[in-house]
C-alpha cells in the first residue's frame, strides 16, 4: 500500500501577524473589563433629600398603615466637629460628612430651604472610593424628626461603578398620625422634639426606589410626588504626602554616627494629612 504524507502548511509571516492581532483584538474586552474590574476611584458624593408640601395633590394612593419594611444596611457617616476633630483627615478619609464650607450643593439647598413647597430632611457630603466591579456601596441615610422608633426619612443609597456610575435609592417617608391626647400645641411640641410617641406607628409610608445611571460631575434629579433626591457625584484627588527637607532629625542615640550636636538634616517624607497627635 502506498502512503502519502501531506507535510503541514507553513505560514507566512505575514498570516501569523495577521492571527496574532485577531487573538488580540477579541481577547481585548476581557482585558479591559479586568482593568476596570481593578479600578479605583475616589469620588466627591453629595444628596439632597428634601419633602414636598402636603398641599400638592396626589393622584396617586399610598397603602394606610403599611406593615414594616426592610432596606439595605450601610456606612453610617461619621460626623466632623471642627472643634474637636482634625481637617486634615477630610483630605484622605471616606465616609466623613463634610462640612459646609466643602459641600458643592449649598446653593441648591438654600433654594429648597427657601421654597414653601419644599422641606428639607438630609442634606450630605462625603467622600469616597468606588471600584469598577458594580459592586454596591451601601450608605445610611435618614432626616427629619424621630417618632415611635421611626425618623421621617428613613433608608439608604447606594453607588455602583461599571461602565458608568449609578445610584440605587431605597428611601422612605414616613407620615404618622395626629397627636390628639397632648392637651396643647406646646405639649405636642415637647413630645415630638423629645423623640417620644404617643401612637407608635407609621400611619403612611412613601417610598422612593429607583435606579438610576449617572455622569459624574452633573446634577441628577430623581422625582416622587412626595420626595425630590438631588445626587451630585464628581472625581475627587486625595491629598499626597509631602516631601519636606531640611527637616531635623534627632540621631543622638548612634553618636559615632552623628556630629557632636547629635543633629542633622536629611530629607523626611511626612504625612501632612494624617491625624495629629500632638496636643
Amino acid at each position: 500500500m502506498l502512503s502519502i504524507y501531506l507535510a503541514p502548511k507553513r505560514l507566512s509571516p505575514w498570516h501569523l501577524l495577521t492571527r496574532f492581532f485577531m487573538v488580540l483584538l477579541l481577547m481585548q474586552p476581557v482585558l479591559v473589563s479586568a482593568a476596570d474590574d481593578n479600578d479605583e476611584i475616589w469620588y466627591q458624593i453629595e444628596i439632597i433629600v428634601a419633602q414636598r408640601a402636603d398641599n400638592k395633590f396626589l393622584a396617586e394612593t399610598f397603602p394606610f398603615q403599611p406593615s414594616a419594611i426592610s432596606w439595605q444596611r450601610g456606612e453610617a457617616l461619621t460626623q466632623f466637629n471642627p472643634e474637636i476633630n482634625n481637617r486634615n483627615q477630610l483630605e484622605n478619609v471616606e465616609f466623613i460628612n463634610l462640612p459646609t464650607d466643602l459641600r458643592i450643593l449649598n446653593t441648591e439647598a438654600r433654594m429648597l430651604e427657601n421654597n414653601d413647597d419644599y422641606k428639607v430632611l438630609s442634606h450630605l457630603s462625603w467622600r469616597q472610593v468606588l471600584t469598577g466591579n458594580k459592586a454596591i456601596n451601601w450608605i445610611d441615610i435618614n432626616g427629619g424628626y424621630a417618632w415611635g422608633g421611626h425618623q421621617q426619612l428613613e433608608g439608604s443609597l447606594g453607588f455602583s461603578k461599571g461602565r458608568f456610575l449609578h445610584v440605587h435609592s431605597e428611601l422612605h417617608l414616613n407620615q404618622f398620625p395626629s397627636i390628639k391626647s397632648a392637651s396643647s400645641q406646646r405639649a405636642k411640641q415637647s413630645l415630638l422634639s423629645a423623640g417620644q410617641s404617643l401612637v407608635p406607628i407609621v400611619e403612611t409610608r412613601y417610598s422612593l426606589i429607583q435606579r438610576r445611571k449617572m455622569r459624574s460631575n452633573e446634577l441628577h434629579y430623581l422625582d416622587h410626588p412626595k420626595l425630590v433626591l438631588l445626587v451630585k457625584v464628581i472625581p475627587y484627588t486625595p491629598a499626597e504626602p509631602i516631601l519636606e527637607v531640611g527637616v531635623e532629625v534627632d540621631l543622638a542615640i548612634d553618636l559615632d554616627a552623628t556630629p557632636a550636636s547629635g543633629i542633622i538634616n536629611e530629607p523626611v517624607l511626612i504625612d501632612l494629612t494624617a491625624p495629629n497627635t500632638v496636643e
